[in-house]
């Protein structure tokens, strides 16, 4: 059995999410990310959508860790929108050395914004952009996995390219500092897609598939055929039935 899946999914905590998507589409956001390169540790914002490439079977700890709604997009919809594997790279890699060291020769050493980056600088930063640790410390709910292995989780991303956005990577002290400015750049842009890009949509249990059916047939009833909106309504997944079924 393939390792990785033919679909990508992302998932969210809040009901009221997923509603948004479904409703507008993916909206970017600034994603805080710690990654040690070279010894040295850096905390960045980075404007992305990320997705999971985990087959459905397999999300149950995925399902603990980043919430209990999901949609799941076919992976050709990925390829065509420009999404890309993350780049895991061990703290302490040869790898990991290198690319600290030509960041900081062509992209940290220069005394300009990022903004005024020469296009090189700036791709030497998008590389920035897809980079996680294999493995590293894990927050969620209160509770802290000093060893989480990130590698697992086999995301993708979808970063906006760097020559549509003033702020393509801003470090975390920067960010709190002008946190309105930075996310406001990002306010009208969205990651799209068609009702053939669907491949599931996951929710908490069977007493909300009824606000999600009206949901879809309000909100698409027009841009969307009817059979479209009648398919997508049997493409529904609860999370109690992957746990105990799937």
């Amino acid at each position: 059995m393939a390792l990785s899946a033919n679909t990508l999914i992302h998932f969210t905590k809040e009901k009221n999410s997923l509603m948004g998507i479904l409703e507008e589409n993916f909206r970017i956001f600034n994603c805080g990310e710690l990654i040690m390169l070279g010894g040295v540790e850096h905390g960045i914002r980075v404007p992305m959508v990320s997705f999971c490439d985990i087959p459905l079977s397999e999300v149950k700890d995925h399902i603990s860790k980043y919430g209990n709604y999901g949609i799941g997009m076919t992976k050709e919809w990925g390829v065509r929108k420009a999404l890309n594997p993350v780049l895991y790279v061990a703290q302490n890699s040869m790898l990991s050395a290198s690319y600290a060291q030509a960041f900081k020769h062509y992209a940290l050493d220069s005394d300009k914004d990022v903004d005024e980056w020469t296009d090189e600088q700036k791709a030497i930063g998008d590389v920035l952009r897809y980079m996680k640790n294999y493995e590293g410390p894990l927050e969620r709910k209160g509770v802290r996995i000093d060893r989480y292995r990130f590698s697992d989780e086999r995301e993708w991303r979808f970063v906006p390219p760097y020559s549509s956005l003033r702020d393509m990577l801003v470090g975390e002290s920067y960010y709190q500092e002008h946190k309105d400015a930075v996310d406001g750049s990002l306010l009208n842009m969205r990651l799209e897609f068609d009702p053939n890009d669907i491949k599931y949509i996951i929710i908490n249990d069977d007493s909300e598939i009824g606000d999600f059916v009206d949901h879809l047939r309000r909100v698409k009833g027009r841009s969307y055929s009817l059979h479209d909106v009648e398919r997508l309504t049997t493409r529904i997944f609860t999370t109690d039935q992957i746990k105990s079924d799937i």
